[in-house]
């Protein structure tokens, strides 16, 4: 079977090669010019590498109000949320395959809020800052099943950044250029505190990803895959800038990254852990250490 072609600077050019590398996953992007979908073989690590964009798509992505996705082995699923806040569901099968026909999920539900991700398979998450962010169950996320089950609050009320993930008990928020990890409030269990946690690089936006690894659109409109300097005693926050690991050249938009923990028990937010007074490294210390008091 001839490969797809690839996205490119120019439009549309022909794919050069694939990457290889031991846990690699894919990532998904939305061309800015013809709203097509690619997808991006992604190897974070110690040399981190980005594959060429791959088109699995010719829809016009750019019209949805957000989009976002979860792992079911090696396949793919992927929720499109419309401006009049329909939510649609497609699987594809394996990387480089085309995507399924579309399905409507949950049609009695307005989806178009602030906050809207999947917080791991099957489980999505919808409400708006100053508010609650609900939890629901697709049991049928696998396989295009319609209906969703309301399991309860992520968070009884959000103060702070717009959370795009969660991962490892914290929450994943970004505001103003700068990463935050979002925790459980210590002293009241319906609130969230958000710490620092690295400076994005410059003109870098539409960033997403788990707060281990985050992607973005640059300044030209190429995808950057961005880290930070790995600190094992930063729990709470890492306040190391983020840096440019790794980029492919094109013209997006958008960047979807898929979940890919297992599926299990409703998600939630955990406090933060404790802090190490012993830790000197000023990237886990200092006044940073307390959470950002949101206006």
């Amino acid at each position: 079977m001839a490969a797809l072609p690839a996205i490119g600077l120019g439009g549309i050019t022909p794919s050069t090669a694939d990457i290889e590398c031991a846990g690699s996953s894919r990532v998904f992007a939305v061309d800015a010019g013809t709203g097509h979908l690619a997808e991006i073989r992604s190897c974070p690590g110690s040399t981190s590498t980005l594959g060429p964009a791959v088109e699995v798509d010719s829809g016009d992505w750019r019209a949805y109000w957000t989009i976002f996705g979860m792992f079911d082995g090696n396949a793919a699923i992927l929720y499109a949320v419309t401006p009049t806040g329909e939510l649609w569901w497609r699987r594809q099968e394996s990387p480089g395959a085309a995507l399924s026909t579309s399905v409507r999920i949950a049609d009695t539900i307005n989806w178009r809020y602030d906050v809207v991700f999947a917080a791991s398979p099957g489980y999505l998450e919808l409400g708006d800052v100053g508010g609650s962010v609900r939890t629901f169950r697709h049991e049928g996320w696998a396989t295009g099943g319609t209906a969703v089950s309301e399991v309860g609050d992520l968070i009884a009320i959000l103060t702070g950044p717009v959370i795009i993930a969660l991962v490892s008990g914290y929450a994943v928020g970004i505001v103003d250029g700068v990463n935050y990890r979002v925790w459980r409030d210590q002293s009241d269990s319906t609130r969230v505190d958000g710490y620092p946690s690295g400076a994005l690089p410059a003109g870098v936006h539409a960033v997403t990803g788990d707060g281990t690894w985050l992607y973005g659109v640059d300044s030209s409109g190429g995808m950057v895959l961005l880290a930070q300097p790995w600190y094992p005693t930063c729990q709470r926050f890492n306040g190391s800038p983020w840096q440019v690991a790794a980029e492919v050249p094109g013209y997006f938009s958008r960047m979807v990254v898929p979940v890919s923990a297992e599926p299990g028990e409703p998600p939630a937010v955990a406090p933060p852990p404790p802090t190490n007074p012993l830790q000197d490294d000023p990237t886990c210390s200092g006044a940073n250490g307390s959470p950002w008091e949101w206006q």
